[in-house]
C-alpha cells in the first residue's frame, strides 16, 4: 500500500512540475495556434549593396547602375524601395532584381514574430504603382495605390504583402 501511495504522489508531482514548465507553451498555443514563435527569414544569393537610387535605376556600391526590368523609371522617393534595398539586392542571370522586405505581422494572435521576405523589385514597384512601367501593368485592378500608409518602422503591413503575393500569382498565371 505504501508503494502505491509513493508512486501516486511521485506521479502527481511529476505532472504538476511538467504542467508548470509546459504552461507558457500551452498558453502561447492557445493564443496563436503554435507552440513556439515562427521566424520566416529568406535570404539573397550573392547580395550586392545598394548605395542609392535615381529615376534611372539602382546605384550599386561598386558604381554600377541597374534598371529594374519592366520599368522605365523609378520613383524619386519610396518607403517600399528603401526597405527592399537596404539589405542589398540579388541580380539573377535573367536580369530580375530581388530584395528583402521586413513584413509586419501586427496581430498578437499571429505566431510569426520575424518575417523577412524575398521580393522581385520590379513586381513590387508595379504592384504599388510606383515608377513608370514600360508596358501596361498586368491586372491593375488588383494592384494598390497605398504606398506610404502600409509601411512603418516595423515593415510592410502583412495584409498588403499577402495581396502582393496573390497579384504575383495572377500575373504569373497570365504570363504562362
Amino acid at each position: 500500500m505504501r508503494r502505491k501511495l509513493t508512486i501516486a504522489i511521485a506521479g502527481t508531482a511529476i505532472l504538476v512540475f511538467a504542467g508548470i514548465f509546459a504552461w507558457p507553451r500551452i498558453s502561447y498555443h492557445m493564443l496563436t495556434g503554435s507552440f513556439f514563435p515562427i521566424h520566416k527569414v529568406e535570404s539573397l544569393e550573392n547580395p550586392l549593396a545598394v548605395k542609392r537610387w535615381t529615376t534611372e535605376g539602382l546605384i550599386l556600391e561598386n558604381g554600377r547602375t541597374v534598371q529594374l526590368p519592366g520599368l522605365r523609371s523609378l520613383p524619386k522617393e519610396s518607403a517600399a524601395l528603401a526597405e527592399a534595398t537596404k539589405r542589398g539586392v540579388e541580380i539573377r542571370k535573367d536580369g530580375r532584381v530581388f530584395g528583402l522586405m521586413r513584413i509586419h505581422h501586427w496581430c498578437g494572435n499571429d505566431p510569426v514574430r520575424e518575417h523577412i521576405a524575398r521580393v522581385d523589385l520590379a513586381d513590387l514597384m508595379m504592384f504599388l504603382n510606383l515608377g513608370e512601367a514600360t508596358a501596361p501593368v498586368p491586372d491593375p485592378d488588383f494592384t494598390t495605390h497605398e504606398d506610404a500608409d502600409k509601411f512603418s518602422e516595423y515593415g510592410w503591413h502583412v495584409g498588403q504583402f499577402f495581396q502582393f503575393q496573390a497579384w504575383c500569382k495572377f500575373k504569373d498565371a497570365d504570363d504562362s
